[in-house]
């Protein structure tokens, strides 16, 4: 049989724990996110990307040629700055996580101080070179529909 030990944990200490609750489920929230966004972006671009390349004149379109490329930049930037301000909200609420673990005197930590030395390590800047990339792309394509 179990023996039920009781702990006895002041307010302050069970408000902290509640904190750490929530900023850990904010953090995977984020997290999945950044996963779930994704998929979407590569959907869009790929749909405009499909639509950009089957048109063979700009008179098989209703709208000007130039309006696809300007489209693809602008969703790209939009992208690219929800995945900045998800990596701020992450960096944040890692931040607070490990002052929490600190107080609440934790072993097992949540923010891994481990070098990010290897590209395929770092999937901050690896999202974010991809957005950037598709961004690039569609401002060229921009600039060379004008030249």
């Amino acid at each position: 049989m179990i023996e039920k030990h009781e702990i006895d944990i002041d307010t302050e200490t069970v408000v902290i724990i509640e904190q750490y609750k929530e900023h850990s489920a904010s953090r995977r929230h984020y997290s999945n996110l950044r996963f779930a966004l994704f998929p979407v972006y590569l959907t869009v671009q790929y749909g405009i990307l499909q639509f950009y390349l089957s048109t063979s004149s700009e008179s098989e379109l209703a709208i000007p040629g130039y309006i696809i490329p300007i489209c693809g930049t602008i969703i790209s930037f939009v992208f690219l700055t929800i995945e900045n301000r998800i990596n701020l909200y992450y960096k944040i609420l890692e931040s607070s996580l490990d002052q929490l673990e600190f107080i609440l005197g934790l072993k097992q930590k949540i923010k891994k101080k481990s070098a990010k030395n290897h590209l395929l390590n770092y999937t901050r800047f690896s999202m974010g070179l991809l957005y950037t990339l598709f961004l690039v792309f569609w401002l060229v394509m921009s600039i060379l529909h004008f030249i």
